[in-house]
């Protein structure tokens, strides 16, 4: 068979068909551009923007081989597909599995007989290496963070600490995929894409998945690379804003300031947000960042429980965040809230010190999860001890287990709150979150944007609670006029 192409990879299907997933697979991007400035023929296929059939992709291209990006949760089940249906169809075409799931659950992935290889933890060297020895007509086995089968017996060699130095490497291969399918309109900005320039966490968060991933020391691009990549995707695809989408944005203050200085002195028209961490926020920053047009800060709060927060260290007390929240106000800085419930030992006085935080800060958004054991992680550990906890048995079981939604249709519960509530108030956190956002759209007359914020967010299981929080708004604005 003549060859076109020596990789295809593939980002599965994990929003809404068709819909603005929002967030550009920088993980397959970085890759891509890794790979062919090597001199790897590589293409991209995004099912998240893409309605074609990923096989009849496939039989186009006809790659040596297709690798394919899984996150954990129900992109899993979608990855089995494709790997399946291309088994069936294309019994030459090797298949590679990378992301995060294939490096928390590599033993689970090469049972399933899916994948002929899985690449874990950070993957340009590794893909690189592989794909070079598969176009030899070789398959060297030594390759680091590479597992695979032979026969019954699963192989996953050691995974590197060297990593790449992301200075060094060529911008992501936008030109791979089409830019104007992810490009949102957001209440701070119209053209709006997401950006990605630092890997790993400095933190050890309990619940986190970073925490069973190996070499996750924290390293970024420095603040000329960020601005040079900014104003490339600026002056190529028209926007005009951007969301940094990534764990730790602001480790490194110089960094950052280094970037607002630069947005400040070319009086760059780009306005940005970013995730951050309690511990960062301060006024002095905070103003720096405004003035290099920040626009809006994602925090990561997690429980209105003191007792809670130490337990998943989090390195923050309450009244750290109500100070932050009450900082970025002040300065003029939207921020987001976002909570995780359900955790081990959580019981309803502290659920409810949650829900009490939840209405005293004065956040624009509200996000809301509940909490899953991820391998590798010091709650997982307890959740096996004492909660009678293990990772369900099959690729398609695990797809559904780790499902980040927040309209779960059930959970396996690790805390001590009846299930059923913790459901109901996480309904209730996106509708409150939902008539925030529609109703600050309407007040700036963007009746667009309304309407795509309630489409997006409301479920209609969550209807109730978005009438019940509207009916209480509009009563205390009426309470408020007859004062």
């Amino acid at each position: 068979m003549n060859k076109k192409l020596d990789i295809l990879l593939i980002n599965p299907f994990s929003w809404t068909r068709g819909g603005n997933p929002a967030y550009l697979p920088y993980g397959i991007l970085y890759l891509a551009s890794y790979l062919r400035v090597r001199g790897i023929q590589v293409d991209v296929f995004d099912a998240n923007i893409d309605l074609r059939d990923p096989l009849n992709i496939i039989e186009e291209k006809r790659p040596l081989a297709i690798g394919l990006s899984v996150l954990t949760g129900p992109v899993i089940n979608e990855a089995l597909k494709i790997s399946r249906d291309t088994r069936r169809r294309f019994s030459d075409i090797k298949i590679i599995w990378g992301g995060l799931h294939p490096t928390l659950f590599p033993q689970y992935v090469l049972k399933e007989d899916s994948a002929d290889f899985i690449i874990q933890g950070e993957g340009e060297k590794s893909l690189f290496s592989l794909m070079s020895s598969l176009m030899k007509g070789k398959f060297d086995t030594s390759i680091p963070n590479l597992g695979y089968k032979e026969g019954d017996k699963i192989f996953i060699n050691p995974i590197s600490s060297n990593l790449i130095d992301l200075n060094l490497s060529p911008m992501p291969a936008w030109d791979l995929v089409n830019i104007s399918k992810y490009i949102a309109n957001r209440f701070f900005a119209s053209r709006v894409l997401t950006m990605n320039t630092s890997r790993g966490c400095p933190f050890k968060c309990a619940f986190c998945f970073n925490q069973g991933l190996p070499h996750q020391r924290w390293r970024a691009l420095r603040a000329e690379k960020m601005y040079e990549q900014l104003i490339h995707l600026k002056d190529t695809y028209g926007i005009n804003g951007i969301q940094f989408y990534e764990d730790s944005f602001d480790t490194d203050k110089n960094r950052v300031s280094g970037f607002c200085r630069l947005m400040n002195d070319n009086r760059t028209k780009v306005n940005w947000s970013h995730f951050s961490n309690i511990v960062y926020c301060n006024e002095e920053m905070l103003r720096i960042e405004k003035a290099g047009n920040c626009k809006y800060i994602e925090y990561g709060v997690e429980s209105g429980s003191d007792r809670i927060l130490k337990m998943v260290n989090k390195k923050q007390t309450v009244e750290m965040i109500e100070r932050a929240f009450a900082t970025c106000k002040k300065v003029g800085i939207k921020s987001a809230a976002l909570f995780m419930i359900g955790y081990p030992t959580e019981t309803m006085k502290e659920l409810q010190e949650t829900v009490d935080l939840v209405e005293r800060l004065p956040a624009h958004i509200l996000i809301c999860t509940i909490y899953r054991p991820y391998p590798g992680t010091p709650l997982h550990d307890y959740c096996v001890k004492n909660k009678n906890f293990h990772v369900p048995d099959s690729l398609e079981e695990q797809g559904e287990f780790y499902r980040f939604s927040h309209m779960s249709d059930d959970i396996e519960n690790m805390s001590e709150v009846p299930t059923n509530y913790l459901l109901k108030l996480q309904k209730s956190f996106y509708a409150k979150f939902a008539i925030r956002e529609a109703l600050l759209c309407l007040r700036k007359l963007n009746f667009g944007l309304s309407i795509y914020y309630l489409k997006q967010q409301i479920h209609p299981r969550a209807f109730f609670y978005t009438i019940k929080s509207l009916l209480i708004r509009i009563g205390f604005i009426f309470q408020s006029k007859k004062k």
